[in-house]
């Protein structure tokens, strides 16, 4: 497996895997790895902006988002945000992924999980919640040292979140 900057290589399966998150109703944990009616070429150029904190929402930090590959298969998305504002030490955390839903409970979330972390090199911990009732996204933060902080009502989206931490020096 390896995490790769969004490229046109991948296009089509980018547009298979923007699909099956529609088809299953998904599409919104894509994250920003999707807007609706947003042409490919914009896509790359948002995604690289972004990654340089460029044209970003006062909301939003500075991010970078991965293709995840598994044997030249687009299986998933991971967002690794540089840092954290108070929007998303709230509710969302530093990392945040999808796994196709047809390439779901095979280990994929916890090999990408674990190749982002490689990334954070100068933090010493980072910050990770799924929803409650995500059982394969608790095991895979889990299976990375995830150690739960709290289960709680988010206010935002009205859904209870385990927040995790992950230490990593």
């Amino acid at each position: 497996m390896k995490l790769i900057l969004p490229n046109k290589k991948y296009e089509k399966q980018y547009y298979d895997l923007v699909n099956s998150a529609i088809k299953y109703g998904d599409a919104s944990e894509l994250g920003n790895a999707y807007r609706e009616k947003e042409s490919f070429n914009h896509m790359l150029k948002r995604l690289n902006d972004r990654r340089k904190g460029i044209n970003i929402h006062p909301r939003d930090v500075a991010a970078t988002v991965y293709f995840i590959i598994e044997k030249d298969r687009l299986v998933g998305t991971i967002d690794a945000r540089h840092y954290l504002n108070e929007n998303y030490f709230e509710d969302l955390g530093h990392i945040a992924y999808y796994i196709k839903p047809e390439e779901r409970r095979k280990g994929y979330a916890t090999k990408a999980l674990s190749l982002i972390l490689k990334k954070y090199k100068n933090t010493d911990k980072i910050l990770i919640a799924c929803t409650k009732d995500n059982i394969g996204s608790a095991k895979a933060i889990e299976n990375n040292g995830g150690v739960l902080e709290k289960i709680y009502l988010s206010k935002r989206f009205n859904v209870e979140i385990k927040r995790y931490w992950i230490t990593l020096k």
